[in-house]
Formats: structure tokens, sequence, C-alpha cells
């Protein structure tokens, strides 16, 4: 799959065996057009300043929204790392809908651990400077007041 922003794109390799339900619903999402428009906007850091996700998915653009649907929760079965890509939630079993999330770094995936329960659906296989300069973009802000959109979502077979 590639997200198309003005900042540039990022090519993701979804791999469907992590998490066949949610890579299939991300897959879905994006064939019909649903992220083309919707913005990152979440960019959060860890408590020293890190950079830890940024987050899109969501039609609203503030993190209430979703495709009007939720899925069935799957196991983690790989550690979070730089360039993982997962599927957000709230604490609510079963409460995953269109928003997922890029890790920025390393050191995120000690504390996406603790939890460990955002289904992650593949890697940023080529872009992360990409992602990277969307986060810069929010100056380190967890909600930014300009997001950065997806202008288009396009999902091909390898």
């Amino acid at each position: 799959m590639t997200l198309e922003t003005p900042k540039g794109n990022i090519a993701i390799k979804v791999e469907a065996d992590l998490s066949p339900i949610a890579a299939g619903n991300f897959v879905a999402l994006a064939s019909c057009g649903f992220y083309d428009g919707t913005v990152f906007h979440r960019t959060p850091t860890l408590q020293d300043g890190t950079p830890f996700v940024i987050q899109g998915g969501d039609p609203n653009g503030d993190g209430t929204g979703g495709p009007g649907y939720t899925i069935k929760d799957e196991p983690v079965k790989t550690p979070y790392k730089r360039g993982t890509v997962a599927m957000a939630r709230t604490q609510a079993p079963d409460s995953v809908g269109s928003q997922f999330f890029i890790v920025l770094d390393d050191k995120d995936g000690d504390v996406l651990k603790s939890a460990n329960t955002y289904q992650i659906i593949g890697n940023v296989s080529s872009g992360m400077e990409t992602a990277d300069a969307i986060f810069a973009a929010s100056g380190g802000v967890e909600l930014p007041k300009n997001p950065i959109p997806i202008t288009k979502a396009t999902v091909a077979n390898p």
C-alpha cells in the first residue's frame, strides 16, 4: 500500500499473516478510498521527547471517528519497532476500526509492548523519512492544528 502525502509517499508492506482480520480491514478500507483525505491527527512523543507515532485513519480528523464498525482483536505476534504499522484502538476489547499508526523509534516498542494490544499489520518498506517529516511538521504537538493529510491511499499486489 502507498500513502501519498504532501510530505512524500509512505510505502507499507501489509503482512496478512501478522493479523489477518486487521490487515484485510486496512486493505479493504484503502481500496475503497476511505483513507483519501484523512489526516495524521495525532503525533505524540514519549515523556523524554522521543517521537512516538504518527496516527491517522480517522474520518473526523480528531481521534473520535471510524468506519462505523469494529473488528475482533487478534494476538500481537511480533515486537513493535521503527516502521511498524499497527491498528489503533480504544481500551475496550474488539474496538479496532480504521485508525492506524506508524512507530517512529525503536525505543517506542517498550511502551507499546506493555499494552501489546495494537494489532500489527505490516511495516513501512520505504518512506520513513516522510513519516518523520509528518511528525516534524507537527512541531511535536500531540494534536497538531494543521495535520498532514493522506492525499491518496493505493493498494497494489507485489
